[in-house]
């Protein structure tokens, strides 16, 4: 069944579907959440490798902490806004020591030219 909605503009065609294409849709639907639901089922069955991934994480972000500093005393989300913030300065200090590096370096060849 085909309906038309008339506009100043244009004319437009709607499909409405008869009530097997919803039936077949919905059993697709149905189909796909039973696939769903036991691939869901089969990866619980793996717990043993979730709970290595787990501990793995869990020491990961104990080893953070300790480079932090001040990280055991935060959370995961505060521990991990802390590390952006302290790679940040970490890289500012690396700038900084390069640019003090060959300023010194840039002296000592002047004083070598002046005999110095």
């Amino acid at each position: 069944m085909e309906k038309t909605l008339a506009t100043s503009d244009n004319t437009r065609s709607i499909s409405v579907l008869p009530s097997a294409a919803v039936k077949s849709r919905a059993a697709g639907f149905e189909r796909r959440t039973k696939r769903r639901l036991s691939q869901t089922k089969a990866s619980v069955c793996v717990s043993g490798e979730e709970e290595d991934d787990e501990e793995e994480v869990k020491e990961k972000i104990e080893a953070l902490q300790r480079i932090i500093p001040g990280g055991t005393a935060l959370g995961v989300d505060a521990l991990f806004e802390e590390t952006a913030g302290y790679i940040m300065s970490l890289q500012c200090q690396i700038k900084t020591i390069k640019v003090l590096t060959s300023f010194i370096q840039r002296l000592d060849k002047q004083d070598m030219k002046f005999g110095g």
